[in-house]
């Protein structure tokens, strides 16, 4: 009897706990994980970028769009690496750099923007409105084909076989 007591108790406690947990990460819609994901990343204006990019020379601006669209038009010295691939990517390494991040209007990029923070990349941006409203507000400033977005970036220097090697 007291076998089933004790039975009884723990298959309620786990029943109560599975219940009432709550799982993460779960989303009625695309919109809702996009606007989940821009709520944690740091966003810039086009115009704010024009300006950092005007004073700060070298960033590094990643357009997260398909190939396809990143050959017809692109912001200039952006480096074309697809969200699918954002990942496998060997195109960005330090995770230190400001990094700069747009799609067509912005829900790609907000989805990329968070994997990166995920894989600890510290500066990470968001360029609100993305390629449209790039286009719209410099279209004199843009890039077409391939660019030089198709660099891989440079290898890390090895540290040494160990002490003062």
């Amino acid at each position: 009897m007291k076998t089933y007591k004790i039975f009884f108790v723990i298959s309620t406690l786990i029943f109560i706990v599975g219940c009432g947990a709550k799982m993460e990460n779960t989303y009625e819609n695309v919109d809702q994980k996009v606007s989940e994901a821009q709520n944690n990343i740091t966003k810039v204006t086009v115009e704010e970028l024009k300006t950092i990019v005007e004073n700060n020379g070298e960033i590094t601006i990643i357009d997260c769009r398909e190939k396809e669209e990143y050959i017809k038009g692109h912001i200039p010295g952006a480096i074309n690496v697809p969200r699918g691939l954002l990942e496998f990517s060997t195109k960005i390494s330090n995770r230190r750099d400001a990094i700069y991040i747009y799609s067509e209007a912005s829900k790609r990029a907000s989805l990329a923007c968070s994997t990166l923070k995920l894989l600890k990349y510290q500066n990470v941006n968001l360029i609100y409105g993305g390629w449209q409203k790039w286009n719209k507000a410099f279209p004199e400033l843009l890039e077409e084909g391939e660019g030089d977005g198709h660099k891989e970036a440079p290898k890390a220097e090895a540290s040494g076989g160990g002490c003062g090697g």
